[in-house]
């Protein structure tokens, strides 16, 4: 005897739908590394004056996340060599290249359940594995005409190879087939 779960197909495809029309924004960046470092006090001061010099209205990226253990850099090709010449080798534990950065900004809405699911989800669809990922928002932004409004964004980190094909995934993300 099996079981068959009956999926709500028709109520999925009218939340993927709504996902898709709160995006507000999609980018793209590729030539980006993956750097894990050992956490430890005297590293923490080096990302900070490192990251005083980063310019992200010039187009460069560094992202951070740390943990007790560990410290996980994104950063772009252009600084990367930059950054490594600050670090002691014994401090990394990985570095990965050749990733893609693509982002996706949303509208004030995109406080809803199963918005990463989903996402993911799309990625997954699509043969595409997430390397890394990050979120934040929601966050005050300045508009046209000065009108300030609420985003929330996403960044997914695959790599290089499949950014294009991810990109066109979130693209395509919420229009009706």
């Amino acid at each position: 005897m099996s079981a068959i779960r009956r999926y709500p197909i028709k109520e999925s495809a009218e939340s993927r739908v709504k996902f898709g029309k709160i995006i507000r924004k999609l980018s793209m960046k590729n030539s980006m590394s993956v750097i894990v470092l050992r956490n430890h006090p005297e590293l923490q001061l080096v990302l900070a004056k490192f990251a005083s010099e980063i310019d992200h209205s010039g187009g460069e990226t560094l992202r951070m996340v740390s943990t007790p253990n560990v410290v996980v850099v994104e950063i772009d090709s252009k600084n990367e060599k930059r950054l490594a010449s600050k670090l002691v080798n014994r401090d990394i534990l990985r570095k990965r290249d050749k990733l893609a950065e693509v982002a996706i900004a949303f509208l004030e809405e995109a406080e809803v359940p199963g918005l990463l699911s989903a996402m993911s989800t799309e990625l997954t669809m699509n043969g595409i594995n997430i390397v890394e990922f990050y979120s934040a928002g929601p966050r005050i932004v300045r508009g046209e005409q000065n009108e300030t409004e609420a985003i929330s964004e996403m960044f997914f980190v695959v790599e290089d190879k499949d950014a294009l094909k991810a990109y066109q995934a979130f693209e395509r993300f919420g229009k009706e087939k």
